[in-house]
């Protein structure tokens, strides 16, 4: 009884015919030699699998493309037949052979059968991949890949998260009529709000121009005004003399600026540390445009990381030494903004918005330092990179932690393993157990 592939992706199939892992010699369906002399070019869009394929059938030698099914028949159900785009197909590569194909032109094509034409343990090795229900598919298999080998796509997806984040601040500063300073304002506000109030906190600097607030440089008393103003916090009667100061001042600026509050009810507290309460990062984002008029300059002119880390070590005024929120006493603490979190907003916000600037002003140097801070940065701790670390491997600064975060999410989620280089190295020790 043959065997059956029907089950199987085509994506293995794909694989198969990318590295040329079949056994020799080949023969179409009608006998005739067949002699792969490049196997093409791997096509992820619409249209043949594999385009410019060059192909010795018998003593013919054609180019064009290849087609790959599980079962030759596929070629119908998919309606290969009524496409003229497949008319430049000169090979149908398929895992069992139920049925001849014809293109839309009426041609006849040679068809190549690979169903005992492989490893069974590449087979077994593909499968255990791919059905694995750990946390990653190759998780209990990593351990038998080199070192390099699986670095070096961690690498080049921290590079790919990074072009990815840089195209997101890209949006913001299209949004912004190319406004690098507004553009820049509204990443890093949006990146105070971290993942619970980080739409809020967008909303907050898209309310207020970043010009305003530049105005009011060094005068703390008013940017605070300002951003809690218009962030809705300042709707409540206090009793306490700051915020009601606050209020007053607000007023008055909001009719000098013509400028609209949000509304404060959308601003969330509820199961978050105090440390991380809006109304306290407002305050150190308040702190930051105090002591800082320009930040993007602040950010371009940065040679070291330390330089960066320093501008962000922000601490909130006195007020809120002994407040987390308005007209709560709390126990007296200077409220300054955590390493973590600065680790966070560079590695979201800054680094991203820096990459993006040298990208867009022909200043590869830029580039260069976007990706140097990256390294220069501790690798992160969260729940990701410590399952990571199971699997045996160990991140030895920010840019291996967000290839791993890259990876995890790009590939092992989605269980891309045959589109993995470490994936692709597993499969193709077929000779391990």
């Amino acid at each position: 009884m043959k065997a059956s592939y029907k089950h199987l992706p085509e994506s293995f199939f794909h694989f198969l015919w990318k590295y040329r892992l079949f056994s020799l010699p080949l023969k179409g369906r009608d006998g005739e030699n067949i002699e792969i002399i490049s196997p093409g070019m791997h096509n992820h869009d619409a249209g043949p699998d594999f385009l410019y394929a060059r192909v010795r059938i018998a003593d013919t030698l054609w180019a064009g493309n290849v087609e790959i099914h599980v079962r030759g028949s596929d070629w119908y159900r998919h309606g290969h037949d009524k496409d003229p785009a497949y008319n430049n197909v000169i090979l149908h590569v398929v895992a069992e052979d139920d049925l001849a194909a014809k293109n839309h032109a009426a041609r006849d094509l040679q068809t190549l059968c690979l169903s005992d034409k492989f490893s069974l343990k590449l087979l077994e090795r593909y499968k255990e991949i791919n059905e694995n229900l750990s946390w990653v598919p190759c998780m209990k298999l990593i351990h038998k890949v080199e070192p390099i080998r699986v670095m070096s796509p961690v690498h080049a997806m921290a590079i790919q998260r990074l072009e990815e984040k840089a195209q997101n601040v890209d949006l913001v500063l299209r949004s912004c009529m190319m406004d690098w300073e507004e553009c820049c304002y509204i990443v890093i506000s949006k990146q105070f709000g971290a993942k619970i109030n980080s739409t809020q906190f967008e909303m907050l600097s898209k309310t207020l121009p970043v010009r305003i607030l530049m105005k009011y440089h060094k005068d703390l008393f008013c940017i605070e005004s300002l951003l809690f103003g218009q962030s809705g916090l300042l709707h409540s009667s206090y009793r306490e003399n700051y915020p009601r100061k606050l209020k007053k001042e607000y007023r008055y600026l909001a009719g000098l600026h013509q400028l609209t509050p949000m509304p404060g009810y959308l601003w969330k507290f509820l199961r978050l540390r105090p440390a991380a309460f809006p109304s306290l990062r407002i305050a150190q984002l308040a702190r930051l445009y105090e002591r800082n008029q320009s930040l993007l300059q602040v950010i371009l002119e940065a040679e070291d990381l330390s330089t960066l880390v320093n501008l962000f070590n922000s601490t909130a005024s006195d007020y809120w030494d002994t407040h987390y929120v308005f007209g709560k006493k709390s126990g007296q603490r200077k409220k300054v903004f955590g390493k973590n979190s600065i680790q966070l907003l560079l590695i979201n916000a800054v680094i991203p918005l820096l990459h993006l600037y040298g990208s867009e002003m022909n200043k590869p140097e830029l580039c260069h330092r976007a990706v140097s801070f990256l390294e220069a940065l501790p690798p992160e701790n969260n729940a990701v990179i410590r399952r990571w670390k199971d699997t045996g491997i160990h991140a030895i600064n920010s840019l291996e932690t967000q290839g791993l975060l890259q990876l995890k999410s790009s590939m092992c989620d989605k269980k891309r393993c045959l589109d993995c280089t470490i994936g692709l190295a597993l499969l193709r020790q077929r000779s391990s157990p």
